[in-house]
Order: structure tokens, then C-alpha cells, then sequence
């Protein structure tokens, strides 16, 4: 059984009980489908699973009616603080039973509290205080095409490196920072899909393709390799 977690386009990303994330073609579900729902894999193939749905909807319901906004959002930020990767908004918004609108807002009260959760493509994710600030390293690449972007980022988690953001200078606003926590090819591939569906661009052509990346990196030896594979690749800039 899948959850519908979001839709982006004509893509339905889905997750099912143990957090495994799934791509679906939206054309594949039910017309009326919605952030939120429970598939399973019917006979005439996915369909939603509506007393599942409605009973876990009616549960999250009575959730909410007995906890106050603080509590919830302290058990929003429980939430983050167990997962092991970023949760989307629309996914907290069904486990509390609120839409989407609200968990946002409560995202941004716990962040002006000092709760150091940062936004991510894929969702919220809560930093860990634990990590050493030595395993972060900074670099400067240059690129300018979608798939340079991919490669970019592929060749950086090949090496075992996490991207952590992508950071450019405004000529008005100064720094602009995005948070990525790109981890494996997997989470490459679906930033440059959800990139290409958008209409968004690159932070990266605000500079001319200059940008600079947070690295966090196991040791030394990782962040070298990365910029040995980033440099033969013509990205690298150290110069």
C-alpha cells in the first residue's frame, strides 16, 4: 500500500509503510486522487483505498481535536527529529489530520524558535547537532546546462559526499542559499526531474553558471575526491 505524499506535473510521489519513496504516473490513479490517499494495487490496477483512507483521516482528525497547536507542534518537530530523511509538508499535514497551509506555518514558528530544521526539494529535515563542522568543505563549480547540473551532483555522492546546498551572490539580495541534502543519484535524479517539470531555473544562472556547493564529507580523502572527479569533468573552479 502506498501513501500519496505529492504531485509534481503528472508525477505522483508516493511512500509506503516503510518510508520507501515511489514515482507514479498521475494518468495510473483514480481522477479524484489526492495528496494524502492510500493506493493499493487493485485488479484493474491502482485504486484508492477509500475505508483506509477515511479511517486513518477520521484518526488524525481526533488527534488534532485534542491537542492544542503548541502540542502539535512539538510532536511535529518529534516527528523530524526520528526520521532518518526529510518529510514533506503534505505527509505531516496527513498524519495530523491539517492541511498542508498550517504544518507550514508551524514549521515556520519552530524555525523562529531555534529549532534548526531546514526546507528541503524532498521536505523538512531537522540537522543533526552531532555532526563535526570539519566534515563541511565548500567548493566553486561553473555549468550552465540541466545536464551538467545532474553530473555535477552525481559525481559529488559518487565520491560518498552529501551536497548540502547550493549557494550564489545576488546582485540585489546578496547571498541566496537552497537547501538540497542531496544524498545518492536517487535524490540527483529527482531535484533534476522536479527542476525540469517546474519552471523554475538554476540559482546558478543568476551568476552565469558560478555557484558554490556545502560539501559534507566522512574525511579528508572524500572531499579531495570529489574535486578531482568535478575538476576532469570540467566543473570544478580553483582557479
Amino acid at each position: 500500500m502506498l501513501s500519496i505524499e505529492r504531485f509534481e506535473g503528472e508525477t505522483a510521489l508516493c511512500e509506503d509503510a516503510q518510508g520507501n519513496r515511489q514515482e507514479l504516473p498521475r494518468a495510473l490513479l483514480p481522477p479524484d486522487a489526492r495528496e494524502g490517499d492510500l493506493l493499493r494495487d487493485g485488479p484493474g490496477g491502482w485504486e484508492i483505498d477509500r475505508e483506509e483512507t477515511a479511517r486513518r483521516r477520521h484518526a488524525a482528525a481526533e488527534r488534532l481535536s485534542k491537542m492544542g497547536a503548541r502540542t502539535r507542534r512539538s510532536q511535529v518537530e518529534a516527528v523530524l527529529r526520528r526520521s532518518e530523511g526529510p518529510v514533506s509538508a503534505s505527509v505531516l499535514a496527513a498524519q495530523f489530520g491539517v492541511s498542508r497551509q498550517i504544518i507550514v506555518g508551524d514549521i515556520a514558528l519552530l524555525r523562529a524558535a531555534g529549532a534548526p530544521i531546514i526546507a528541503t526539494p524532498r521536505g523538512y529535515l531537522l540537522e543533526q547537532a552531532h555532526v563535526d563542522a570539519s566534515q563541511y568543505y565548500t567548493i566553486a563549480c561553473r555549468h550552465t546546462t540541466p545536464e551538467q547540473l545532474l553530473e555535477e551532483l552525481c559525481l559529488a555522492v559518487d565520491q560518498g559526499a552529501v551536497v548540502v546546498d547550493v549557494i550564489v551572490e545576488h546582485p540585489v539580495y546578496g547571498q541566496i542559499t537552497g537547501q538540497l541534502e542531496v544524498r545518492s543519484r536517487y535524490d540527483a535524479e529527482r531535484f533534476a526531474q522536479a527542476l525540469a517539470r517546474s519552471s523554475s531555473a538554476p540559482l546558478s544562472l543568476l551568476t552565469g553558471g558560478i555557484h558554490l556547493h556545502t560539501l559534507r564529507c566522512p574525511d579528508r580523502d572524500c572531499f579531495d575526491r570529489v574535486c578531482a572527479a568535478l575538476r576532469r569533468a570540467g566543473i570544478l573552479v580553483d582557479e
